[in-house]
């Protein structure tokens, strides 16, 4: 369990926006939290398949090199 301290003027308005949402503080944070948990591994896990499509790119781009200087 994680324990976070949270300005007063932000706690506010958490709870002001948590009432809205009809959900307490607490799940609403939770909420948020896990979201931006979630887009991070989400932004990762793009930025990964990104660097594995350049890599493989630029593997092709080698073999066609060195096959081009050794003829």
């Amino acid at each position: 369990m994680m324990t976070l301290t949270i300005p007063d003027e932000i706690e506010e308005q958490l709870k002001k926006v948590a009432k809205i949402n009809q959900v307490t503080p607490s799940e609403f944070v939770l909420a948020l939290l896990q979201n931006a948990v979630n887009k991070q591994l989400i932004d990762k896990n793009e930025s990964d398949d990104e660097a594995l499509l350049i890599h493989e790119q630029l593997m092709e781009q080698y073999t066609e090199a060195f096959q081009k200087l050794a003829q």
